[in-house]
């Protein structure tokens, strides 16, 4: 087998193994099965179950020591934003638990918006700001005129992007890339209760400030004004679940 095919293959188990401890799908204990069984359920090399638990273990889902089998960590230490959606929908993980990673991950993105829009307009010059505006524009009018069709829930976190470029921060950057992918992930559990109008309020206030490079206000009125368009979709969706 050619090296990139071998390293392919090691990502797929590694992603299949990270989803079953996303999923709780292991005995309490956290033990999981040893490698040779892991080996014949895939299909593979012990090396290759061997090199994928490593990978597991080297971002902190698993516990390797030497003569036992690999235990995975305590299910919500073990979610990472990739694996967000698998936790959510998992009745392994206790509503309270599922609760308190849907309200950290919006409560993510909310601080890593304000920290990127806030940096723009206090830092980055009118020239590189262009981009943020246009972004702006589209991007409040898609939400006010939303139909139920949400095509502005994409040009929300092309605005972080293009934000995180303008001011130079490519850690935030990645954290974008990760934040929408994650929502994507899990698009179909809150997409009916988002709140395009509430949107289409912030990023009004918020274009606003950015104009008038009024990092002041944007720093204060900024985050309120995101969580009411959060609190807005967990209250509506555990709700719903709750009479469901």
């Amino acid at each position: 087998m050619e090296r990139w095919e071998r390293t392919k293959l090691v990502e797929h188990i590694e992603e299949e193994l990270e989803v079953m401890v996303a999923r709780g799908a292991h005995p309490k204990t956290g033990t999981l099965p040893s490698e040779r069984l892991l080996a014949r359920q895939f299909g593979v090399a012990r090396g290759t179950i061997r090199e994928a638990l490593l990978r597991l273990a080297a971002r902190g889902l698993v516990v390797r020591r030497q003569g036992r089998q690999a235990r995975a960590v305590a299910l919500e230490r073990a979610v990472t934003l990739e694996s967000l959606s698998v936790a959510l929908h998992t009745e392994a993980l206790a509503r309270p638990g599922r609760q308190r990673l849907l309200a950290g991950y919006f409560e993510l993105k909310r601080q890593t918006t304000v920290e990127l829009l806030v940096r723009c307009c206090e830092h980055v010059s009118e020239e590189h700001r262009e981009p943020l505006d246009e972004t702006c524009f589209w991007l409040e009018d898609g939400a006010r005129r939303d139909e139920g069709d949400r095509r502005w829930v994409a040009l929300e976190f092309e605005l972080l992007r293009r934000a995180a470029r303008a001011a130079d921060l490519p850690g935030h950057f990645l954290l974008v890339q990760s934040l929408e992918r994650a929502f994507w992930g899990m698009a179909e559990l809150v997409w009916p209760h988002l709140a395009p109008k509430a949107v289409s309020h912030w990023v009004n206030q918020m274009s606003r400030w950015l104009d008038e490079r009024d990092g002041t206000a944007m720093r204060t009125g900024l985050p309120p004004l995101l969580l009411s368009c959060d609190e807005h979709v967990l209250g509506r969706l555990w709700r719903e679940r709750d009479s469901g």
